[in-house]
């Protein structure tokens, strides 16, 4: 069975240094997990990262995108599925999921932007088209493959289920903020919602 891989995006431009990228990535998530969005500045990435501040410029058109990308670090490369079944295909979604969750320096990152974000309309709508957008797409696309193997019905809004099949992890780490899920739980979370939705 052919994996899912996910596609990959260069930016444009001149060769960059990773070491003062991871730097500045680095410095981001750093600010952000100490002083939330609000408190996060390109003059104090700047400073923690030991760069200058057009360094930060030539790499990213401003705050907003440099924090996108940090986050989009964060959580990690978009995993390549088995293609083998939904199960498998989800679980390897959900760990990745769990795995960007596993440091205390992360899990404040992200309670910041669930705390934070409604507050930056703009962030939140680049965050979702850069970051969530290209996740949900492989959340489809394996649901859609599954639908196509038979595993699940063939009358499924997909739109609605990555929603639904994403849920209970997401609700879980939400309430759970210090401490990932184990394999055990997410193959339960995930088992709970497929019973209901698998093909008879």
């Amino acid at each position: 069975m052919t994996e899912i891989a996910p596609v990959e995006q260069r930016r444009a431009g001149r060769p960059r240094s990773e070491d003062a990228d991871r730097a500045i990535i680095e410095a981001t998530l750093d600010l952000l997990a100490d002083y939330g969005i609000a408190g996060t500045t390109i003059e104090g990435i700047a400073a923690r990262a030991g760069v200058g501040k057009t360094t930060i410029y030539r790499r990213w058109k401003g705050l907003e995108s440099l924090i996108c990308d940090a986050v989009a670090e964060l959580k990690g490369p978009l995993p390549a599925l088995p293609g083998t079944s939904i199960r498998d295909d989800m679980l390897v979604l959900f760990e990745a999921a769990a795995r960007s969750r596993e440091s205390a320096r992360n899990r404040k990152v992200y309670a910041c932007f669930i705390g934070e974000m409604t507050r930056y309309p703009a962030l939140d709508a680049q965050y979702r088209e850069s970051v969530i957008k290209p996740r949900r797409a492989l959340t489809q696309t394996a649901l859609q493959r599954a639908v196509e193997r038979g595993e699940l019905r063939d009358d499924l809004d997909l739109d609605v289920m990555a929603e639904i099949v994403t849920a209970p992890t997401l609700h879980w780490m939400l309430h759970n903020p210090d401490r990932s899920p184990t394999r055990e739980q997410l193959e339960q979370f995930l088992d709970g919602v497929l019973h209901g939705v698998a093909k008879r």
